[in-house]
């Protein structure tokens, strides 16, 4: 995965996203992201592992071995209709525990997610990602 940089340019960046948690569809956010999106290209698993923030919403820290161990975290993948201005309102409405990185989904797809950059110590994990957390 690779960290934002200011230094790349817009039309060299992905246009897609991998949401997985209020930013889904179906989750509480979801109306937020609806206007921002020009397609919705399906599920995708994310490497790594999901946490319960105890706020109302996930931390996704990811796998940064690759190691394939256990199943992934379930998120969605979307296009954006308009990168340039939907990425400062995601980067805005996910705050300074996270940080917009790149990433390469199974079969090469670029996409950008939203990573967890604080501790994780103390938060139950949720194997079975936000949704199968939200919806029992």
């Amino acid at each position: 995965m690779h960290a934002v940089s200011s230094r790349t340019s817009p039309a060299a960046l992905p246009d897609r996203l991998a949401v997985y948690g209020t930013l889904m569809r179906g989750a509480a956010a979801w109306h937020c992201l609806a206007p921002l999106v020009a397609a919705h290209e399906g599920g995708c698993t994310l490497p790594g592992m999901l946490y319960d923030t105890g706020r109302g919403y996930p931390a996704y820290r990811p796998d940064s071995h690759r190691s394939g161990c256990g199943p992934g975290v379930p998120a969605q993948c979307v296009r954006l209709r308009d990168p340039e201005s939907a990425w400062p309102q995601l980067d805005r409405y996910e705050g300074p525990d996270y940080e917009r990185t790149r990433t390469t989904l199974h079969g090469g797809l670029e996409c950008w997610v939203y990573v967890w950059i604080r501790p994780v110590d103390g938060m139950p994990p949720l194997p079975h990602g936000w949704l199968g957390h939200t919806h029992r």
